[in-house]
């Protein structure tokens, strides 16, 4: 086993990340067992563990630390702050992150990470396993982890990222398909996106060692079509929310609307700017007329 001797770099973040590190050198997680011990000065470490944005102060301090530890020079960031600069962002002060004024070898998202996730990084980096018989490396119940996204269920409305507070969630339009991607850089695990889901599509498991050597594998994805346009042919909505929405108005909300149901159908695959031209006005104002006078018949 390889030993490896780690020193700590903090530079702009709330410390959080800081205070779980702190915590995996507790007895119990065994980390001298990996053969890991932690030192004072840089020029004793051959592998230095970084959290925080960076700052423009730091960045001087960072350089020199880096290059005063000892081969390989492994650099391990941990938490969302190190790897996407999260909510630092926009700061004044903030020059990062790490990666681009130093080699990271290593990612590990979270917001923190927890102790367990940072241990499992540093047994995966020294090529060991870890036993994880004791009860403290289960995941606890209600625990928040990688998200798990169910195709089938999935109509790409986009709910998600609305109510995403961290900008964690983006919505890709392409020319034929919709990407709804998770990014862990600034993911803090709130549970408000799949608690907004209206189908269920997107949930949190249990799942929390998430360590990453490229920090745009980070992530979680899918992938839903677009519908084209029945008159200009331009996609401009996924099918699946469309097919989803008509369910619910003809069938489960207004059920007398069914014998409408291809005429709403047809409304709906028409884009926005078609929708616009007098001609088709016309039609959506029939077609709403006709509505509601089915609506008022006994």
């Amino acid at each position: 086993m390889a030993k490896i001797s780690v020193y700590r770099f903090l530079s702009a973040g709330c410390n959080a990340c800081d205070v779980e590190i702190l915590e995996c050198l507790v007895p119990r997680y065994g980390l001298a067992n990996l053969g890991v011990e932690v030192v004072e000065e840089p020029e004793k470490a051959n592998v230095l563990i970084l959290t925080g944005a960076g700052t423009i102060k730091g960045e001087k301090a960072l350089l020199e630390v880096y290059e005063k530890i000892n081969p390989p020079k492994i650099v391990v960031a941990v938490g969302n702050c190190s790897i996407t600069k999260n909510i630092f962002d926009k700061g004044y002060p903030i020059i990062g992150p790490p990666n681009k004024l130093i080699p990271v070898n290593y990612y590990i998202p979270g917001c923190p990470p927890r102790p367990q996730a940072i241990i499992k990084a540093i047994a995966d980096i020294l090529g060991v396993k870890i036993e994880e018989k004791e009860e403290f490396w289960k995941t606890p119940e209600g625990f928040r982890g990688r998200h798990e996204i169910d195709g089938e269920k999935c109509i790409g409305c986009g709910a998600c990222a609305q109510i995403c507070t961290a900008d964690a969630i983006e919505v890709i339009d392409g020319p034929e398909k919709r990407i709804i991607r998770v990014n862990y850089g600034h993911c803090t695990f709130c549970a408000f996106c799949q608690d907004e889901c209206p189908t269920q599509a997107i949930r949190l498991t249990g799942v929390y060692h998430l360590l990453t050597s490229d920090p745009r594998a980070a992530r979680v994805e899918n992938e839903v079509n677009l519908l084209s346009c029945t008159i200009c042919g331009g996609t401009f909505f996924p099918e699946k929310q469309i097919e989803w929405a008509l369910k619910r108005v003809v069938e489960e909300k207004v059920p007398i609307y069914k014998d409408y149901h291809d005429n709403i159908y047809n409304s709906m695959r028409i884009c926005p700017n078609c929708r616009r031209k007098i001609e088709n006005i016309k039609r959506a104002k029939i077609l709403l007329t006709n509505l509601s006078e089915r609506a008022r018949r006994p």
